[in-house]
């Protein structure tokens, strides 16, 4: 009331300065607004009283739900225990039933048990047997065998020991027959095969795997050695009656996967990478320049030796020659001195000819173990990483890294072994050479000498 009261008075003010003008005018404008102020009360009184009455039918309304939830609940509690009561009492019949069935069961029961455990381990044995290839239905028999739910009869008991009996003798027995080959491709054909007992099948010389997931043969992926694979083919060969030897797998196939697992050479030579390719290029523009000396030098040296049997007439084709060729046109000369020093000259250059990339080789062999050193030290890294990246769980992470390290180093030795060698020889061989022109050479100065001493007395 105070709000409305406000202005109220406010209009009151107005009007009455209004009235002071014109007091009809105000007189009327009063009973307009008192009557507007009357109608707007009575209209939020009829619009209170609405709601109020809709709220109270609203309200009895949610009573009334509630009553009827109330009453629904109530059901259920009173179907809860009586479905209770009726659990208990089949429960109760249930293990009645249960203990009469094992009473009435005895030692069929027990048999039934046994046969059952029998029948799944032949299941699981001649799912992955290799006889399995050679008498694929035997699997569809043990399969019923094992999946029986009821109690055995006789003629199933006598069929599983029948499929025992033989799987046992055919473990003994090398036996041959036709089968589908896959190959690694993908790529199907058929061939005669050759079983030895329950250990390996060969096509060939080719060693084939049984997958059991597939009930096929297929040939691995990788063969064995050549040694191995001629067994193989000896025996898929022979006659019968015949007695060959044979690389057998008496682990049915896990030593033979891991011996083809094992890595060629060339394969052992990419587990170097760069570095290893780098030690062999090193290795074989050292072996170009060993075997261009070594064809020099052989030259050179058959061409001294018969210079040697022809001391008269000196060739221009070898350094002994073109050193006595240099005498002789010195020899007028009578300072031994300077008659030497020609000498020497011709001498020297030669011998710089023949010790022409023997240097080269030397440098190269020590340059091989240290790029061997890095090899292995950027395996090493390499592993680090991978044990930093995903610890040390998994050693096929870090066999990259070392067999990188290894080669590595084996090749760097690989490398500069042969070529020390090599250089060695070449050094003595020029030695010799060098040691056979230098006797020369003195001697022809001696001669002079003796002449000149000739010639003074």
């Amino acid at each position: 009331m105070n709000l409305i009261n406000r202005p109220l008075k406010g209009l009151a003010l107005a009007a009455l300065g209004f009235a002071l003008a014109s007091p009809v005018m105000a007189q009327q404008t009063l009973d307009a607004l008192y009557q507007k102020v009357s109608a707007d009360a009575r209209a939020e009184s009829a619009y209170n009283s609405e709601r109020e009455a809709e709220f109270l039918s609203r309200a009895n309304e949610r009573e009334q739900m509630l009553e009827t939830v109330k009453s629904q609940l109530a059901e259920q509690e009173q179907r809860r225990e009586t479905m209770k009561g009726m659990f208990d009492e089949n429960e109760a019949v249930l293990s009645e039933l249960t203990e009469q069935l094992d009473r009435r069961t005895g030692n069929l029961g027990e048999l039934f048990g046994v046969f059952r455990q029998v029948s799944g381990d032949m299941q699981s044995i001649f799912f992955d047997s290799i006889v399995s290839a050679e008498f694929p239905e035997r699997l569809e028999t043990i399969e019923t065998l094992a999946d029986a739910s009821e109690v055995p009869t006789i003629p199933e008991m006598q069929q599983l020991w029948s499929v025992m009996m033989q799987e046992i003798a055919e473990s003994g027995h090398v036996s041959r027959f036709d089968s589908e080959i896959v190959l690694a491709s993908g790529e199907t054909y058929e061939a005669p095969v050759v079983r030895v007992g329950t250990f390996n099948v060969v096509s060939g010389d080719t060693y084939l795997n049984y997958e059991s997931s597939t009930q096929e043969l297929v040939e691995l992926p990788r063969q064995p050695s050549g040694s191995v694979r001629s067994t193989a083919g000896a025996l898929y060969d022979a006659g019968a009656g015949e007695a060959v030897a044979f690389a057998l797998d008496p682990s049915r196939g896990s030593l033979l996967s891991l011996l083809v697992q094992s890595p060629s050479l060339g394969e052992r030579v990419q587990q170097g990478k760069e570095v290893g390719y780098a030690i062999l290029f090193i290795g074989f523009i050292g072996l170009l320049i060993v075997i261009e000396r070594l064809i020099k030098l052989s030259r050179v040296s058959q061409r001294m030796r018969r210079q040697l049997k022809d001391m008269d007439h000196a060739e221009s084709d070898n350094p002994l020659g073109r050193m006595m060729l240099a005498y002789y046109e010195n020899r007028h000369l009578n300072d031994l001195d300077a008659l030497s020093k020609k000498l020497d000259e011709v001498i020297f250059k030669d011998l710089a000819e023949l010790r022409r990339g023997l240097s080269v080789i030397k440098v190269l062999a020590a340059i091989a173990p240290l790029m061997g050193l890095l090899g292995t030290v950027t395996g090493m890294i390499g592993t680090f990483q991978a044990i930093t990246l995903f610890g040390t769980g998994d050693p096929k992470l870090m066999a990259g890294g070392i067999s990188q390290a290894l080669i590595t180093t084996v090749l760097g030795l690989v490398v500069a072994i042969p070529l020390l060698l090599s250089s060695s020889l070449l050094s003595s061989r020029v030695q010799q050479l060098s040691k056979m022109i230098g006797e020369q050479a003195t001697g022809l100065v001696a001669d002079k000498a003796v002449d000149i001493a000739k010639t003074k007395a």
